[in-house]
């Protein structure tokens, strides 16, 4: 054979094994060694870190899952694949696609490992031991000064020096198959192998005793999970599920907590309220606050039915408009009754239940109708309308004086993760008025306080003084006596109509 003029015989050969090119013949400046680069838009001279963070933000864009294109994303991983890789980058650097063996990995595959992700059949998620749940009880001083406690668990943990081994018995198949002949017929049984039950494992475990440091951070809100990552029980065909502490805080003599806010009870006499009051506080760290009202300050009764402790849960609360009404409001539902106490339980609860946020309802004489609309607009809309009243809600968020409070500013709990800011500390101050007053001492007190706000004119036929009654007693024992006095009339009640007080209660028609 003619080997001519230094040529191959062969054709596509210039020197190197097919498809590598090689230092002779053609030059590498037919490589294209920047194809990787530009589709994971990156310099040359990129480090591993610019590279990771590359493909990264291009995977999660045009990965097939989230709508992307497969192909694309396929050119993507193999960029990746590639260049992450010290020694194929230098081959590729070189020589270009040709210098790389082999074809390239499952781009879903390299995604996956990347992003920890397990799929296919291969990479089944494992299941997980069951988690341990564990109480902790905190005091408030704990909660507020932060506290770490040392809880003592036991697990079952394989052990280490027999480790897991196959089954002898089953070969580690996990069933065993057992051989009946029947006369001319042989039928083979398959059943789960008793030893192993099933696994095809054997193994051997231990209880294990670990004593866990429970941190609990200051400003720890109540019910707060701290967990510890795999330390319950072990199994070898299973994740190690966690133990999850939950911290209970248990109650406090005087301190009572909401949220960041502490609330604290206290008693003061009518001098302290009318004069001033300073008392000693000792808080939930061991200072001793000394809290006094302002000089000329006032502390007035707290508002009736207000309960400060009670949990804030947007109570609905209303303004009362009289000889108003909104019509040009539509009506979403109406009830025929005209007890407003009860309506605003059914815009608390029945009429929520169903959807429907009342932003105002009106009452007449015989029925209340039910209205949405922001206050403003319900405001706006209002007009003149003898007999109606309109109960507006009022602004959540809006001041009101009613819920005003004598406070100690940043003196309450500190915040979980930010302990620097506290909330504040809230007196429930009640006023204790005295028994009784000689004449002389109320004499002396009317010189010294505002005058009073009821006179009589003089003339009246009748003067009475009051006396101290319970209205719960006064109540029932007119309730017996209504009773009593009404029984010769019982004859005459044909109707029997459930309408009065004892009847059900709101019937609610949506409109």
């Amino acid at each position: 054979m003619f080997f001519g003029g230094g040529g191959f015989p062969f054709p596509g050969m210039d020197g190197g094994m097919p498809g590598r090119g090689g230092k002779a013949g053609r030059g590498r400046e037919d490589v294209d060694t920047t194809k990787f680069y530009k589709v994971l838009e990156v310099d040359k001279g990129a480090g591993d870190s610019e590279i990771k963070k590359a493909y990264r933000k291009l995977a999660v864009k045009h990965h097939p899952d989230k709508g992307g294109d497969p192909e694309k994303f396929k050119e993507i991983t193999q960029a990746y694949e590639v260049l992450s890789d010290s020694e194929k980058r230098a081959k590729y650097d070189k020589y270009g696609e040709a210098g790389l063996d082999g074809p390239g990995s499952d781009p879903t595959d390299i995604f996956d490992t990347f992003f920890n992700r397990r799929t296919g059949p291969s990479s089944r998620r494992r299941q997980k031991t069951k988690d341990v749940v564990q109480p902790v009880k905190a005091t408030l001083e704990q909660l507020y000064n932060g506290q770490t406690k040392k809880m003592a668990i036991t697990r079952q943990v394989i052990d280490k020096q027999r480790g897991v081994q196959e089954c002898g018995v089953c070969n580690g198949r996990g069933v065993k198959v057992e051989v009946i002949r029947m006369g001319p017929m042989i039928q083979q049984m398959q059943s789960q192998c008793s030893a192993c039950g099933g696994q095809g494992k054997s193994f051997k475990t231990k209880s294990d005793k670990e004593i866990l440091e429970v941190h609990i951070q200051k400003g720890t809100p109540d019910g707060h999970k701290i967990p510890f990552r795999e330390m319950a029980d072990e199994h070898p065909d299973a994740d190690t599920g966690d133990v999850i502490f939950v911290v209970k805080q248990t109650e406090h003599a005087e301190f009572k907590r909401r949220g960041a806010d502490l609330f604290l009870e206290r008693n003061i006499s009518l001098s302290e309220a009318l004069c001033g009051f300073e008392m000693e506080v000792t808080h939930l760290d061991g200072r001793k606050l000394i809290v006094k009202s302002s000089p000329g300050e006032i502390v007035r009764p707290m508002a009736q039915g207000f309960d400060p402790m009670a949990d804030i849960e947007n109570k609905m609360e209303w303004e009362m408009i009289e000889n108003s009404d909104c019509p040009d409001i539509d009506n979403v539902a109406q009830a025929d009754i005209t007890d407003v106490d009860t309506l605003k339980k059914a815009c608390e609860t029945q009429l929520k239940r169903k959807g429907i946020d009342v932003g105002v309802f009106v009452v007449d004489s015989h029925r209340a109708f039910f209205k949405t609309g922001s206050r403003e607009e319900i405001l706006a809309a209002k007009k003149p309308r003898r007999g109606c009243t309109m109960y507006v809600l009022q602004d959540q968020n809006a001041f009101n004086p009613m819920r005003i409070m004598k406070a100690v500013t940043d003196e309450g709990m500190p915040t979980y993760k930010n302990p620097c800011v506290h909330g504040n500390l809230f007196l429930i101050l009640n006023i204790q008025f005295p028994d009784s007053l000689d004449i002389g001492t109320q004499g002396k007190l009317r010189e010294l306080l505002p005058p009073p706000l009821n006179t009589p004119t003089g003339g009246s036929d009748e003067e009475h003084v009051v006396t101290d009654i319970d209205p719960v007693t006064s109540y029932k024992a007119n309730k017996i006596n209504m009773q009593a006095g009404g029984e010769a009339y019982d004859d005459d009640d044909e109707g029997g109509g459930g309408g009065g007080p004892g009847g059900g209660g709101v019937q609610c028609q949506q409109m």
